[in-house]
């Protein structure tokens, strides 16, 4: 694959933080080309990480005093929100464990602890699962003067202190899809079943490996597939399973994978985790697929299809466009037809509005 230079730039320095290496730079970077390379760590979640390697330069290395300071200052504050994020979690679980409940984290900042300095790892919300009840975490929130709103079929919202939180009744959006009904109800079924773990010392938990593995590709595939992924999310599944791997049941991942038609998508972040991060996995389980992971990664760097913070209206026309410029995506590594997908999203709007899990 032929990258521009900063991109090639931007994944060395990643490659070398996340493998706590000191980084190698080929020649020294003009101020804009680092000024690229900054942008699109900005872009792409991963500005502290990034910084990690940069501030380890040699000085004849690193980009002028101006944007150096920029960088600094952008890291720094990732890392106070980080903070500030894990003392409000740290607060909720101690309410949830007052009141005889567990708080499960989900995707960001559970993942952060795979992170060599995890409070680089820059998180939106603060998902969380309630194995007690989704509305038991409401009724916590609520006792404690926590604003509580957004309630949709999925989750709803919870401030607590500025921090907000999103509390999930379930983990896919299911509307109008059998299939990942499916997975819903396995999602379920393990945390009916106790398969989560604890983990640090502030009650926090997190799903089994082999359900978390599960998690981690569903979410990753259908941003992928609809609203696009960033680099962080490939670093999050490239350190996730290079620490767990010997941990996951691969045969009943790979079956449910199958059966869902994630299997290849799976394979490609599998195969980006060893030959652009240098993560090794030599679990005998894991399998690679690198037909595609040229095509994977030039589409996350293009970083054009994010819809968040658009107006619904804006939000709802920008993913069919992301839908029909990607039918390359359904094909080659979904297995579908992109119309036959499109078609069950309508379904589920106009019959499936308001889904339970039976």
């Amino acid at each position: 694959m032929t990258l521009n230079p900063a991109d090639r730039v931007l994944l060395r320095l990643l490659a070398a933080a996340i493998n706590m290496q000191e980084p190698a730079l080929d020649k020294a970077l003009s101020d804009p080309e680092w000024s690229r390379v900054y942008g699109q760590a900005a872009q792409q979640g991963v500005l502290a990480v990034a910084w990690e390697s940069v501030r380890r330069l040699s000085p004849d290395l690193q980009p002028g005093r101006g944007l150096r300071l920029q960088w600094a200052y952008g890291a720094e504050r990732i890392v106070s929100r980080s903070k500030r994020q894990m003392l409000e979690a740290a607060r909720f679980a101690a309410l949830c464990t007052d009141a005889g409940c567990r708080l499960i984290l989900l995707k960001g900042i559970g993942l952060s602890r795979y992170y060599p300095s995890p409070l680089q790892r820059e998180c939106g919300d603060i998902d969380i699962l309630l194995p007690e009840g989704f509305e038991k975490g409401n009724e916590i929130a609520r006792c404690r003067g926590m604003k509580v709103s957004g309630l949709d079929y999925k989750h709803n919202h919870i401030c607590s202190n500025g921090v907000m939180f999103e509390n999930h009744r379930y983990l896919t959006s299911f509307k109008g899809k059998s299939d990942i009904r499916r997975l819903e109800r396995i999602f379920q079924d393990a945390v009916k079943g106790g398969d989560f773990v604890p983990f640090g010392e502030d009650g926090f938990h997190t799903l089994s490996p082999t359900v978390n593995a599960l998690y981690i590709t569903y979410h990753g595939f259908f941003h992928f597939l609809i609203e696009g992924i960033t680099l962080r999310h490939l670093l999050d599944w490239a350190l996730f399973v290079g620490k767990e791997q010997n941990a996951i049941d691969w045969n009943y991942f790979y079956r449910v994978c199958g059966d869902l038609g994630f299997s290849r998508f799976a394979d490609t972040m599998n195969a980006i985790a060893v030959d652009v991060w240098g993560v090794s996995l030599t679990n005998p389980g894991v399998s690679f697929d690198r037909r595609c992971t040229d095509r994977v990664l030039a589409d996350v760097l293009a970083n054009k299809r994010h819809v968040s913070g658009l107006p619904v209206y804006k939000r709802r026309s920008k993913l069919v466009c992301n839908m029909l410029s990607s039918r390359w995506k359904y094909r080659q590594l979904y297995g579908r037809s992109l119309f036959g997908e499109m078609a069950r999203s309508v379904f589920g709007l106009l019959f499936d509005a308001s889904p339970e899990l039976k």
